[in-house]
């Protein structure tokens, strides 16, 4: 199976956002996956027919999630990462601005009340590092 369109999409959509949030310390980007491309358990499907299939999570010719966790560094799945992360190596820091992925897992649809909550934890998270960053501001010593 072919990868589609969309996870070339959103890695455009990801990197573009990014690179308008260079300077910022937060990157409040939120990916809802669903459906059988982005399993994490394995699933049975019942066809008109009555057919039963089995959609094994772990099959490189279904799953596709592993396209997407690259646009968070490998880091956990269903998880806020908002709050940038900051890798020192040598000399260096390097600044990881990973998206916040969440998936069903099982294939179903997303509730709409359970995608709000995430959304509002992850605008939360947001406006903590802006009111951290406008206090260190106001306070700095001249």
């Amino acid at each position: 199976m072919a990868a589609g369109n969309a996870i070339e999409r959103s890695h455009k959509n990801i990197s573009e956002i990014a690179n308008l949030m260079l300077s910022e310390s937060h990157f409040p980007y939120v990916l809802f996956l669903e459906g059988s491309n982005f399993l994490t358990e394995t699933i049975s499907i019942k066809r008109p027919d009555g057919r039963v299939v089995t959609l094994e999570y772990n099959s490189g010719t279904l799953n596709r999630l592993d396209r997407l966790t690259s646009a968070n560094y490998g880091m956990p799945i269903n998880t806020n990462l908002c709050k940038n992360k900051f890798v020192k190596h040598k000399d260096k820091t390097i600044m990881l601005q990973a998206t916040s992925i969440y998936t069903q897992g099982n294939g179903e649809k997303w509730d709409v009340k359970k995608m709000f909550d995430i959304m509002l934890e992850i605008s939360k998270t947001s406006l903590k590092v802006l009111g951290s960053e406008i206090f260190n501001q106001i306070t700095k010593s001249k």
